[in-house]
């Protein structure tokens, strides 16, 4: 299993992306929402896309992967 801070930043990126419709965050903003650093958070984004629960739109910001109205 994941360590504790891991878990919990995967949580927290999940949440938002879920409670607040249309969420879109580069990865240097959700590492500060995480409290984590860049590159962290950019292996926790990228795990979460191959995952298909998030997508990367063509400005690199990410949005949920159902999410309508989000670029490709």
């Amino acid at each position: 299993m994941g360590s504790p801070r891991i878990v919990d930043a995967v949580t927290r990126l999940k949440g938002a992306f879920l409670e607040i419709p249309g969420t879109k965050l580069k990865a240097a903003e959700a590492a500060r929402l995480c409290g984590l650093e860049t590159p962290v958070c950019d292996i926790i984004l990228d795990v979460l896309s191959d995952a298909g629960f998030l997508r990367r739109g063509s400005d690199r910001s990410f949005v949920r992967a159902d999410s309508e109205g989000a670029d490709n």
